[in-house]
């Protein structure tokens, strides 16, 4: 009997090691697949997060020099939201399906070693926390000057008021301005707190005070191959408008002609988001913009209703590694396998797009106005026509003269 009784208790002693070694698993695959899917979600909430924002920016002023409604402001107030939901809801689906959340409303006991566990993950949490010691007058100073930065990029234009950009001529302000203002104080703002007295007293030394941004510093941590991507995309698609390329591939894209504008935005996220997961977002955005820029036209529908859908959908590539460079530094861990991120990221894919699909058909709307056909559209839909009919008129007159 009583052989028989170790026995079952090593039976059950291997079963709860078996299940919390699972558990464990679980858990740390969600940790680490949450982590790259978070980057991406949240970088579409600002023009600064990814480079596909940026290309947008860069791109309207390119195709639609008069369009001045996308700004640091009016694309926060709209992705701002949209960044919410859709965190809450991948949280949501990560969680379950990795094992953090049930469904069961049953309340299990917390075993000892899980309990163990936890209380040693708070320890490690909580020495790293005291080793950071108090907060520095350069970092307070660097903390003041970011809060400083988003005021004036929210505050510049607004768009529901009238910021500070009207009490200069308009087109002189920009949020380019905000940030080399910015970046142009860091260069020479003390790293250390000045003494007052250094001011009042003539033979005080002339030291040296090291400034909280050095160029030598900038010149190795800002990504300058990244900037040059950024032109190259701007330069390529300005060539893909120049050649008639985008027009060319627009006026072969007549099925979406006969679509509901809505169904039209849900099918280009879809091709766009699955796009994405081969090629890199870069890529795909100075691809697709051109030609959705000439089909809204051909539509007649506002530019930005197919543009800002066709540039968010650039950042759900949640399916494989090769999709984004977070996708594959998590994937490197070695804990992550392919299965494990087609399986979460394909339901991140279709609740982003449904999500979009929501934002920009409700408060999108009322943010850019989506509703009307924009005269700044007009005025580049009527400088297609004239340089069409103009290389139109070029080439009958040159057959004619060879005739």
């Amino acid at each position: 009997n009583d052989l028989t009784e170790k026995k079952d208790v090593t039976i059950d002693v291997s079963s709860d090691l078996r299940k919390e070694e699972e558990y464990k698993t679980n858990i740390w695959k969600g940790f680490l697949i949450s982590i790259p899917y978070s980057a991406s979600i949240g970088g579409i909430a600002t023009l600064t997060g990814t480079a596909p924002n940026l290309l947008l920016l860069g791109q309207l002023k390119s195709f639609f020099p008069e369009c001045d409604v996308v700004n640091f402001g009016s694309w926060f107030v709209f992705a701002f939201p949209l960044m919410v939901l859709f965190l809450f809801f991948g949280w949501l689906w990560i969680s379950f399906l990795y094992g953090g959340i049930t469904l069961s409303c049953e309340r299990t006991k917390k075993s000892e070693i899980r309990a163990d566990a936890e209380a040693k993950a708070k320890s490690v949490i909580r020495d790293e926390y005291q080793k950071l010691g108090p907060i520095k007058f350069a970092e307070q100073a660097v903390f003041v000057l970011f809060c400083l930065f988003a005021i004036l990029l929210f505050s510049r234009d607004p768009k529901f008021i009238s910021g500070w950009a009207s009490l200069f001529t308009p087109g002189f302000v920009t949020d380019a301005v905000t940030g080399v203002t910015i970046v142009t104080i860091l260069f020479f703002f003390p790293s250390e707190r000045p003494s007052l007295k250094w001011w009042f007293d003539l033979k005080a030394p002339n030291t040296e005070n090291k400034p909280l941004l050095s160029w030598r510093k900038a010149e190795e941590s800002v990504p300058w191959n990244i900037i040059l991507l950024l032109g190259g995309g701007f330069a390529m698609a300005k060539g893909c408008e120049e050649s008639g390329l985008s027009i060319w591939i627009g006026g072969h894209l007549d099925p979406l002609e006969n679509l509901p504008p809505p169904v039209a935005v849900i099918l280009i996220t879809v091709v766009i988001a699955l796009f994405t997961e081969f090629a890199s977002n870069t890529a795909t955005i100075i691809i697709f913009l051109p030609v959705l820029a000439e089909l809204a036209i051909r539509l007649q529908v506002h530019p930005l209703y197919l543009m800002i859908p066709g540039t968010i959908g650039c950042s759900f590539a949640f399916m494989l590694p090769v999709s984004t460079p977070p996708n594959s530094i998590a994937f490197a861990s070695g804990h992550l396998m392919v299965k494990d991120m087609a399986k979460t990221g394909l339901l991140m894919n279709l609740m982003g797009v449904l999500l979009l699909s929501l934002a920009i058909n409700t408060w999108a709307k009322s943010i850019f106005q989506l509703g009307t056909f924009p005269d700044w559209a007009k005025i580049h839909l009527e400088n297609t026509t004239t340089s069409l009919l103009e290389d139109v008129q070029n080439i009958t007159l040159n057959s004619l003269s060879k005739s």
